[in-house]
């Protein structure tokens, strides 16, 4: 029994060893990326449908439009550097 409880312990030690390396690694973050925001996919959709599309296209470009939630989270058009933001965050440790 007691060599088992060392053996979960030790395999939950190796799974967690990569994990917290991995979070130091500011490199292997990209330089660029769109911010995370709150938003209407639907109505973003709806937008950029009706400024590119016309007739049967825009109709049908509505609909699937109806398909997307109405709340939730975009990305864009606010881009940041990831990797600065994890390097100043570890500087602040």
């Amino acid at each position: 029994m007691r060599r088992a409880v060392w053996v979960a312990f030790a395999s939950l030690l190796l799974c967690a060893l990569p994990a917290a390396a991995q979070s130091q690694d500011c490199g292997s973050l990209p330089t660029a990326a769109q911010r995370a925001r709150s938003c209407s996919p639907q109505q973003e959709c709806l937008a950029q449908v009706e400024k590119s599309l016309k007739g049967p296209a825009l109709e049908s470009g509505r609909r699937d439009c109806e398909r997307l939630p109405k709340s939730g989270t975009c990305y864009g058009p606010q881009t940041y550097n990831p990797q600065a933001e994890c390097r100043d965050r570890q500087r602040g440790r």
